[in-house]
């Protein structure tokens, strides 16, 4: 489950680690249960001190499900350390359950960047949606992050690409189909299965794709990495939950389901393409 979905520039999209914080073990058992059946790797802890020394070294945490009344530091306290704490290289999602809600508290606790506030006696579908509602909103971040990463990649070239020139638009096309090329070779000449990054393989043919003005096919798109399909599909969900994709359903033939990039990952893509480019014609020159 805790599978790194991709080699890209920035943070990586991956399943996160759920770190539950109670300091009544009946109730940590309770959480634990559901997080395990969730199928989430999970760790544990009865303070938020301890909460805060597994947070510090262990780096797969990305979502806390954190009691408000505890001694010591309280859920309001641990959600301020995490706030600070949490960065958009590694960004931590939160939840608060408590049985001494207010308006006041939760109010509080979601400036302090809480994804949900469940209430006690908890029930298993409140924090079934907390949760997922939680992993959506940190693959929202990580999806900001990878388009910031690449943003920053394409000013380092201090490229001002303009693709209405058609020209420059061949070019990128071209240049592109390169890449594209270049890396399924590869495997001509050494294992694919030792470096396999199908997310990036997804994003190279999307964005030719949206060059050509032409929308894909999933399967299209599963079909450009050189992983078995199941594996590809998975991580085109993550490209979607992550806000780079749209995926939607083909209104002409409903058993087609169409990928496309989102606008601000196409600019993204295709700065760093041109930048790159130009770097490797320079190197040439």
């Amino acid at each position: 489950m805790n599978e790194t979905n991709t080699d890209m520039t920035g943070p990586s999209v991956s399943s996160p680690s759920v770190l539950v914080i109670d300091d009544d073990e009946a109730c940590l058992d309770e959480y634990i249960e559901i997080v395990d059946s969730l199928g989430y790797s999970c760790r544990s802890a009865k303070n938020a001190n301890d909460a805060l020394t597994i947070l510090n070294s262990d780096e797969s945490v990305g979502i806390v499900v954190t009691d408000f009344q505890m001694p010591g530091m309280d859920g309001l306290g641990l959600l301020e350390e995490i706030s600070a704490r949490s960065t958009s290289m590694r960004p931590i999602t939160a939840l608060m359950v408590t049985g001494h809600g207010s308006l006041q508290t939760a109010v509080e606790a979601m400036r302090l960047s809480a994804v949900d506030f469940v209430a006690k006696p908890l029930q298993r579908g409140d924090l079934v949606s907390a949760l997922r509602r939680a992993a959506t909103r940190r693959s929202q971040l990580l999806g900001q992050a990878h388009i910031a990463a690449l943003h920053d990649a394409a000013a380092g070239g201090k490229v001002q690409p303009d693709l209405e020139l058609e020209d420059e638009e061949q070019q990128l096309r071209r240049f592109l189909r390169g890449q594209i090329a270049s890396r399924r070779r590869r495997s001509e000449f050494i294992n694919s299965e030792l470096f396999t990054d199908p997310a990036w393989d997804i994003l190279l043919e999307l964005t030719l794709a949206k060059l050509d003005k032409t929308p894909i096919p999933t399967t299209s798109a599963c079909a450009a990495t050189q992983v078995p399909f199941s594996t590809a599909f998975r991580h085109v969900g993550n490209l979607v939950t992550s806000g780079l994709v749209r995926r939607w359903k083909d209104e002409h033939d409903s058993r087609r389901v169409m990928l496309e990039l989102e606008d601000d990952t196409y600019e993204a893509m295709t700065d760093y393409l041109l930048s790159i480019k130009a770097s490797s014609e320079t190197g040439s020159n």
